[in-house]
């Protein structure tokens, strides 16, 4: 029989030497893992941090899956790309929109708007980062609270202060979560680091958002000189490759006139471009086409397309020395020049179409007897008053006929079908006073809440336009002269829309337009 004594000395041996190899696997895995957090260091550590300073950082997520996770292998394909692309633009870049794709597909037509930055690189000290959410659903616009965010070439950091700014706004708020896992915007980096010189970025995820909204606060960001706003947008998805080809096509038109109207089966960033269409068009940036293809002319399979474009915009011809209007302060001076220039030939119209209106017929307005202008389309109001008294008003909301021809018909059907009214008679033509509304286009108003859209309107000033479903209603200008105060007025014109006045939804479309007025007592 074994000494008890033997028998502790052998368990108390074993036991440390099982506690000596736990002691050494877990001094490997430490190394192991201070070696990859080290390995990781390198990728984001070009700043050192204070030691005070808890710096965070975003990771990539899509590096080894959208382009090489390796440092010099990346940095040599960027180069590769770059290097394809034409000589400098003869203007500095305001505004890019590139694809987001897997560099195999689309990173030469990224390269092309890219490629043009080199001779501008020390001048860009901002770039706003501005793409769509493709993993997580949310409403409005999400910025990140990392200081960093990393690329296997190293780490750029994000602009706090002006990032702070805009979650300041409504419809701005911190948010990592759609920033996690989101690649719209980190492909984007890796060429950004290699064209640029010390930049900081300003990253902009957006879910379901209005582009006004996001127009609205951007563009002053963009007006600076040293701040470049680069849209990260695919367009069309899954067509065959002739479909792709037609449907980008229209989305090249519109872009290059400034319309701001693409729709989402158009491009996964059709909010974003359309953002950027708005604040072109605001600031008279002029665009440029520099690559339009699809995944067809990169992978061979025509199939199922994805299609890219590259563009950039920058300033056309200036005129500072005019104050700045925006397109509808534009088109109301110019309607104010054409109302004072036909003034007496459009309340002739009017004045005939009432004469013949009480007599049961109609007025034909003759190209002859009025000037060419008059034949243009245009939507107009007429209104007719007695005592000062509505008597009757009937308009038309969208151009669709000569404003001559448009104006006597409205005096007709003012005059006569007004629902609201007996049709006039020869014996009241005397006393009724009437009025005349040329209506501009219209201009959609962006707001996050009923609230924020009251703020947005302006007495006195703006005609207004809810539509929700299949109802609509409309008040001109003039009305304010009855509902001073902005929430009346709203509620008075869901009202006529056949709403509740306590109604809202933020399915509501909201437009403001502007009229110029005559009266035939002037």
């Amino acid at each position: 029989m074994k000494d008890n004594s033997d028998i502790d000395y052998k368990r108390r041996t074993h036991y440390i030497i099982i506690a000596l190899l736990g002691i050494a696997v877990l001094w490997l895995n430490y190394c192991s893992l201070r070696a990859h957090v080290s390995s990781n260091s390198r990728l984001i550590t070009d700043y050192q941090p204070k030691e005070d300073e808890l710096a965070r950082y975003r990771n990539p997520a899509v590096a080894g899956i959208f382009y090489s996770a390796d440092k010099d292998r990346l940095d040599s394909e960027v180069e590769h790309y770059l290097a394809d692309t034409a000589s400098p633009l003869d203007y500095q870049p305001r505004i890019l929109i590139v694809p987001h794709a897997g560099y195999v597909y689309s990173a030469s037509t990224a390269a092309k708007a890219y490629g043009r930055l080199q001779k501008y690189a020390a001048k860009i000290k901002n770039v706003i980062l501005l793409g769509p959410s493709h993993r997580v659903a949310f409403r409005g616009a999400a910025l990140p609270s990392a200081d960093f965010f990393a690329t296997p070439l190293g780490a750029v950091p994000v602009n706090r202060e002006l990032t702070a700014q805009l979650a300041a706004l409504p419809g701005f708020k911190i948010d990592d979560h759609p920033h996690k896992e989101e690649h719209s915007l980190e492909v984007q980096l890796p060429f950004l680091q290699k064209v640029l010189k010390k930049f900081k970025i300003i990253p902009v995820v957006y879910g379901e958002v209005d582009p006004g909204l996001l127009a609205q606060a951007l563009e002053p960001l963009v007006e600076r000189d040293d701040t470049l706003l680069v849209v990260s947008a695919d367009l069309s998805h899954y067509n065959d490759y002739e479909t792709a080809r037609e449907l980008d096509g229209r989305t090249a038109d519109m872009v290059a006139n400034n319309q701001a109207e693409l729709e989402n089966h158009m491009s996964c960033g059709a909010d974003g471009i359309n953002a950027a269409l708005l604040i072109a068009k605001e600031a008279a940036l002029r665009p440029e086409m520099l690559e339009l293809l699809n995944s067809g002319d990169t992978s061979g399979d025509k199939q199922r397309v994805v299609g890219y474009g590259a563009w950039s915009f920058g300033e056309g011809e200036k005129t500072a020395s005019k104050p700045k209007l925006s397109p509808l302060e534009r088109e109301t001076e110019n309607l104010k020049l054409f109302a004072a220039a036909y003034k007496d030939q459009l309340l002739r119209i009017v004045s005939r179409s009432l004469a013949e209106a009480v007599r049961h017929k109609h007025y034909s307005p003759a190209r002859k007897d009025y000037g060419n202008e008059l034949f243009d389309k245009g939507a107009s109001f007429v209104t007719l008053k007695q005592n000062g008294e509505l008597r009757g008003c009937v308009g038309t909301v969208v151009p669709h006929v000569a404003v001559a021809h448009d104006l006597a018909e409205n005096a007709y059907r003012a005059a006569m079908e007004d629902g609201r009214f007996s049709p006039l008679t020869e014996e009241e033509l005397s006393r009724t006073r009437f009025s005349i509304s040329l209506l501009t286009g219209f201009e959609r108003v962006p707001y996050w809440d009923e609230s924020d859209l009251l703020n947005r309107i302006r007495p006195g000033i703006d005609g207004l336009i809810i539509r929700d479903g299949d109802r609509q209603g409309l008040f001109l200008p003039s009305v304010w002269k009855e509902l001073p105060d902005k929430a009346e007025f709203l509620k008075n014109l869901k009202v006529k829309a056949g709403f509740n006045p306590s109604y809202w939804s933020n399915n509501i479309k909201v437009y403001r337009f502007r009229t110029v007025e005559i009266n035939d007592e002037d």
